[in-house]
């Protein structure tokens, strides 16, 4: 399954598959004291139906809490911290894991010329895959757009799509956009050879 980024812009966006048919819309909100809080939502009978998780971005002294997500093993009423979704398991690692609603663990990694790749890891295959890439049919063929394109699996599509959303916008505010997709791998195994990023949101 193939979902273009459209806008190329993860905390404003809708993923749209190649038909051209929305999967999920993601809107940014400003809230008090400068913090923003995005929505992810897919097509449902009710607005409540719809929401599919609700992130309210840290700053310098509060942490980014995901909220509203029932696939996250962890969410309680108040929300689960987003350093406890997506968790590291080396200091210097810039690799983030997380326990799918299959009970298998995941990791999401760089790699440079490739883009954002997530892999299952008992096995170490490829369930999905972040990069700028033309698309060879449907409706931006001819085109090149950012894509997500994810394989056939056992862990909620919704897990999938909002572990990438804070990724992706993290990795973002740290190297820019235009750096993205040509960074260094810094941590090709996901093994601790990282980048040194100790954020904890």
């Amino acid at each position: 399954m193939d979902l273009f980024l459209v806008p190329n812009n993860p905390e404003n966006t809708v993923l749209v598959s190649t038909n051209g048919v929305a999967h999920y819309q993601i809107a940014t909100t400003k809230i008090s004291h400068g913090r923003r809080v995005s929505k992810i939502q897919r097509p449902a009978e009710s607005e409540e139906a719809s929401v599919v998780a609700e992130v309210d971005w840290g700053n310098w002294d509060k942490p980014t809490v995901v909220r509203d997500c029932p696939t996250i093993r962890k969410n309680a009423g108040c929300g689960v911290l987003a350093s406890d979704f997506l968790y590291k398991k080396h200091q210097f690692s810039s690799s983030r894991y997380f326990l799918g609603d299959d009970m298998i663990e995941y990791r999401w990694k760089f790699v440079k010329g490739v883009g954002c790749v997530l892999i299952r890891c008992d096995t170490e295959e490829e369930v999905a895959r972040y990069s700028f890439a033309l698309s060879k049919e449907g409706l931006y063929a001819g085109e090149r757009k950012s894509r997500l394109r994810i394989q056939p699996c056992s862990v909620e599509l919704d897990l999938i799509v909002v572990s990438f959303l804070i990724i992706l916008k993290k990795r973002r505010e740290k190297i820019g956009a235009d750096n993205l997709l040509c960074a260094h791998d810094e941590d090709p195994q996901g093994d601790g050879g990282g980048d040194g990023g100790s954020g904890s949101g």
